[in-house]
């Protein structure tokens, strides 16, 4: 198999692509810095930085001119401490997690193989019956969450705003994997809750200190379902990309009732496409 990978060179998606790689998989891994991709994995290691929507483009140019994708993981993302607008002038976290790998997404649909799988990495903090200490989405209005100033209902709070704006791209990744199914029922398309997992740098913007008191306390807090670790984490990726079966709780596209309040993943699709 083809395997197209991002967010492959650190936590639970480093141990995913090396199980990939060991399982004999082709591997293109797209990464900020391609020298960090392990050698080992003898995969493709291209540059992408998701915070440059031309950066975007260049891989999906150079993945078209390989051979044809039969899994689509994208992976990677970004939490932050507050709120930040990106280099695209959308507010980076939606613009990284959403924007961008929706934008990915289009560029390479005309170059999966029939019954590719497309997996989008989700988070259970999307719904606010999980009751996680991040603050859950209030919508998934696209122009709101691209551009936080105009959204009414932004929390007073840097913390709270950063949050919801991560459990907000997260609910707009699993929207996303739904509509997908729903317009491409020749694909697998599917949303992966991993957990929550320590130690995956995905809160390294908050600094080091902040990550790690994260990583150690939050686990406390969290029902026993919740927590997974790099290991089992990265094995349930490895195993949704290759096809092999997994504990249906960690599919979030067949796990998760999708909020009323939330609106139309159609809409959702569309206005992304806007964007993005």
């Amino acid at each position: 198999m083809h395997i197209v990978m991002t967010g492959a060179t650190s936590g639970f998606g480093a141990n995913a692509a090396g199980r990939l790689a060991a399982a004999g998989h082709r591997l293109t891994v797209g990464a900020r810095r391609p020298d960090a991709v392990d050698a080992a994995w003898r995969a493709e290691a291209l540059s992408l930085d998701l915070d440059d929507f031309a950066s975007v483009d260049r891989f999906a140019e150079a993945v078209a001119k390989g051979p044809a994708v039969d899994a689509l993981v994208l992976n990677a993302g970004l939490q932050t401490s507050k709120l930040e607008t990106g280099a695209e002038g959308f507010e980076r976290t939606f613009a990284v997690n959403q924007l961008a790998n929706f934008r990915l997404l289009l560029r390479l649909l005309p170059h999966l193989a029939p019954g590719a799988r497309v997996i989008l990495t989700g988070s259970g903090t999307h719904d606010p019956e999980e009751k996680t200490l991040v603050t859950p989405p209030a919508h998934a209005n696209a122009e709101w969450l691209a551009y936080p100033d105009r959204d009414p209902t932004l929390p007073k709070k840097d913390q709270a705003q950063a949050f919801r704006a991560y459990s907000s791209s997260k609910l707009a990744n699993i929207m996303t994997a739904r509509e997908l199914a729903r317009r491409r029922p020749d694909l697998a398309a599917m949303s992966f809750d991993p957990g929550y997992v320590p130690w995956t740098g995905l809160a390294r913007d908050s600094g080091k200190i902040i990550s790690s008191l994260v990583s150690l306390i939050l686990p406390l807090t969290m029902k026993r379902d919740r927590k997974s670790t790099i290991d089992l984490s990265g094995e349930y990726l490895a195993s949704l990309a290759a096809g092999r079966p997994i504990p249906m709780r960690v599919a979030i596209t067949g796990r998760y009732a999708i909020p009323r309040w939330c609106g139309s993943s159609r809409r959702l699709w569309r206005a992304t496409m806007w964007l993005a």
